[in-house]
């Protein structure tokens, strides 16, 4: 194992350090400000996400040394484990709601929200079923079983209400579907159906409806439902080129609700202008791209949809946190992974990178091997020239 995880994606592994690093300078200037007005101290929020960032760290140095079929065999029990940790917090009384949602368990101090761990044990037990599955994934009966594991765990999200990340999990099963070979029938059939069911979902909370409606005009209603992205937009244009500097931005001080979490992008852009954002996005665009390239090389279908798996929802969060932040979709609470804070998102998300990792490191060899393979066509020519001696 040792000799594997020398042969790691360094890229990756450098890439993701990197980025973890950032979080930490843009969690504590993104927050102090709130956190010396709430909790009397500027660096609560900033002791907070160390802790975090350390026990990441440890989960990260777990994954990256566990090979990742151990993961794949352990899938059907992860996935019993994480619906019934989605029931609990529906169900179990003392479960913590903050702003009407049931998404966290609180043990001591620390507090768990289970979304973050579902979507991760989904994504490793939809891998191993749809590897097993082999050329029976594009049969409607396969189709149908995965969509109701997937749609199992979606529901249960949706009760909680966590909208966003309900629909994030079920796009990335789809995606690891397609990936696994359903038919494009079978896929247009289920995402016009995700759609409907998004549709609904929106009209029939009116909160989503106001935020919808709030981001179609979010210019008309700045001082109402329209105030977050307003005030979100207002922090990238004051970034200008270069930004203010670090700890020199002003939306972070009441301005925008929850600076250092939901709207981390536009406090980052702020502080560091368009040109970082730029650097910021190529890091996270070069991890993506490592990332998918450790899914088409991965030595079995098990480690290619693992990979795949976890690299879109890291993309899809991105994405979708950046879309937020400039107005491009309706607010909604997404992090930015390793950049926002919070324990769960950058724990799970270093515990993905800590898989891909390992998938990495069982590539290379194989590659090497591959690549080998020309010269000793080559030095099997000799064969012609006993076909010359003939002549």
């Amino acid at each position: 194992m040792n000799d594997r995880v020398g042969k790691i994606d360094m890229g990756i592994l450098g890439v993701s350090l990197a980025l973890l690093g950032c979080g930490i300078v843009l969690v504590y200037s993104s927050s102090f400000a709130l956190a010396d007005y709430r909790y009397g101290g500027s660096d609560f929020f900033l002791a907070r996400q160390a802790v975090r960032s350390v026990a990441a760290l440890l989960c990260f140095m777990i994954f990256v040394n566990i090979d990742y079929h151990f993961w794949a065999r352990c899938g059907g029990v992860g996935y019993v484990l994480g619906v019934a940790l989605l029931v609990i917090v529906l169900v179990l009384p003392g479960t913590e709601a903050v702003k009407g949602a049931k998404r966290w368990i609180t043990v001591g101090s620390m507090r768990f929200q289970i979304s973050e761990a579902a979507r991760m044990l989904l994504i490793i037990f939809l891998a191993r079923k749809l590897a097993r599955a082999g050329k029976d994934t594009g049969r409607w009966d396969t189709v149908a079983k995965t969509l109701v594991t997937i749609g199992i765990m979606v529901a249960l999200i949706l009760m909680e209400p966590d909208f966003s990340t309900a629909m994030i999990v079920a796009l990335v099963g789809l995606a690891m579907m397609f990936v696994a070979g359903a038919r494009y029938a079978h896929l247009a059939m289920i995402v016009t159906l995700l759609v409907s069911v998004g549709c609904i979902g929106v009209l029939s909370a009116p909160y989503r409806l106001k935020r919808l409606v709030g981001f179609a005009n979010f210019s008309e209603h700045k001082s109402d439902i329209g105030y977050q992205a307003y005030q979100a937009m207002i922090g990238l244009g004051n970034g200008g080129l270069f930004g203010k500097g670090l700890g020199q931005g002003e939306q972070k001080y009441f301005y925008l609700p929850e600076p250092h979490t939901d709207f981390a992008f536009s406090i980052l852009g702020e502080e560091i202008g368009f040109v970082g954002l730029v650097v910021v996005l190529g890091l996270f665009g070069f991890l993506i791209y490592r990332g998918v390239r450790v899914a088409l090389r991965a030595p079995d279908m098990t480690g290619r949809l693992m990979a795949f798996g976890f690299t879109f929802a890291l993309a899809i969060y991105v994405v979708l946190h950046a879309s937020v932040n400039t107005g491009l979709v309706p607010t909604t609470g997404v992090p930015m992974p390793f950049l926002s804070y919070g324990g769960m998102n950058l724990v799970f998300t270093m515990c993905a990178v800590g898989i891909l990792l390992n998938i990495s490191s069982q590539v290379q060899p194989r590659i090497a091997r591959r690549e080998a393979s020309p010269a000793r066509g080559r030095a099997s020519r000799p064969v012609k020239r006993g076909h010359g001696r003939r002549r």
